[in-house]
């Protein structure tokens, strides 16, 4: 059974919209991987990307973060235009599905990544390790090493790293698909309960359909390079507007 998220309240805001995708193209050579994307993301919204390997999510997500710059179109994020910054001087922190955690480094120098870079005191970025471990469960675990941890652990560990910098925006990009079915479905609770805690905007591609309908507040449903629905979970399960949403 699939328990439908319905948390559409992001949706009726008014202030202006935290993240704003205006006629977004990316080309590669001749093959259009985002073809005019436009879209407005609210203030501490979760928004799930979902669709097939090869339909422009992850190509999407890439060109908010700076990793990927677009052939034309702009990106604005609290009404700054970003389109041609670079990914170090945009306010996003990341979680990739290979997790993507230094090997060499521990838990803690993992985490403390981005705060060091900030130029923080060593007794605040401990203080806030030690939150931040708190936070997602794994408290006393930072001295040890990546390859120490199950897969859920170290996504946890890359999603307090993500959060340290306290960043306005949140991207996933697949942040589940690598663990096993049980860890999967637990970590989807407790990385939408960390998000509405937080109250941070987030961003999430996925390919999985339940992933999508139970963790976001709308889902962007993508193929071949377009937009073919955006809507709340329940819009996109009972009203769907294409056969290849149904």
């Amino acid at each position: 059974m699939i328990i439908v998220s319905d948390l559409s309240a992001a949706n009726t805001s008014k202030k202006p919209p935290y993240l704003r995708i205006s006629r977004l193209t990316k080309k590669f050579g001749e093959f259009v991987a985002l073809d005019d994307i436009s879209l407005e993301v609210n203030d501490g919204e979760f928004v799930c990307f979902l669709g097939p390997s090869g339909c422009g999510k992850t190509t999407f997500l890439r060109a908010i973060a700076g990793l990927d710059i677009q052939t034309s179109g702009t990106v604005h994020q609290a009404d700054i235009d970003i389109s041609a910054l670079p990914p170090s001087e945009r306010d996003f922190g990341i979680v990739f599905q290979s997790y993507a955690l230094f090997p060499n480094l521990t838990v803690e120098k993992n985490i403390a990544f981005g705060l060091e870079n900030q130029k923080l005191s060593r007794a605040d970025i401990k203080k806030r390790v030690d939150e931040l471990l708190e936070l997602v469960g794994l408290p006393e675990q930072e001295k040890k090493y990546p390859s120490q941890l199950s897969g859920g652990q170290q996504q946890r560990i890359a999603l307090a790293r993500a959060i340290a910098t306290s960043p306005g925006l949140l991207l996933l990009d697949e942040p589940l698909s690598a663990l096993d079915a049980k860890v999967r479905v637990y970590l989807r609770q407790e990385v939408k309960a960390l998000q509405q805690k937080l109250a941070v905007t987030t961003v999430m591609v996925t390919h999985d359909q339940e992933e999508a309908l139970t963790m976001a507040d709308r889902i962007v449903v993508m193929n071949q390079g377009v937009i073919d629905q955006i809507g709340t979970p329940i819009e996109i399960y009972r009203e769907p507007k294409t056969l290849f949403v149904a």
